[in-house]
């Protein structure tokens, strides 16, 4: 367990993450040594402590800002097959990695709605599949528009220039008369 964390550790760091890490580590130190070479200063507790969260601050928003310009990845050849015998879809394709270090992995964020905006407007027939025993269940006035998602870990390791093939399967609530499919990918 410890070297699966150690590993996946190491395999998100690029140098330039080593780099941010040390850099911010040096002026960490540097604030510290001067805290405690002031003598004025009665309380040094408060100052320690805003510098330690300072540093933290700054470590994470410059790993985000890092892997936002390292850590790039494009989906190519989406294709999204609505399965009707079992209510789900699968969405299938390929990822690549454009950018010019690994990427540890990535996740696909699908998000999967009501869509009852393409009828044709307002007071349009619209075909909405029921059931029988939807009368007798009913409680009071329902809207079917609800939002469901769901993040899949479609690829792990993906090496600068690679591209490899994913495929994920999600269900869709039977009271969606048309689901409407968004996606969203995230690399790490």
């Amino acid at each position: 367990m410890r070297n699966a964390i150690k590993g996946d550790l190491l395999s998100y760091f690029t140098f330039l993450h080593w780099f941010a890490l040390v850099i911010i580590g040096v002026l960490l130190i540097l604030f510290l040594v001067l805290i405690f070479q002031n003598s004025n200063e009665k309380f040094p507790l408060s100052s320690i402590f805003t510098a330690i969260l300072s540093a933290v601050i700054l470590t994470v928003f410059s790993f985000y800002a890092l892997d936002k310009y390292t850590k790039s990845a494009i989906l190519e050849h989406v294709i999204i097959k609505k399965i009707l015998i079992n209510e789900s879809f699968s969405i299938s394709g390929q990822i690549r990695n454009i950018g010019n270090f690994t990427i540890s992995s990535c996740s696909l964020e699908v998000k999967l709605s009501n869509d009852l905006t393409g009828y044709g407007g307002e007071g349009a027939p619209r075909f909405e599949p029921k059931s029988v025993f939807d009368n007798l269940f009913k409680r009071g006035n329902e809207t079917n528009t609800i939002e469901t998602s769901k993040t899949f870990v479609i690829t792990e390791d993906l090496y600068k220039g690679e591209m490899r093939n994913f495929s994920v399967f999600m269900r869709y609530p039977p009271s969606f008369s048309k689901p409407t499919v968004r996606y969203e990918l995230f690399c790490h």
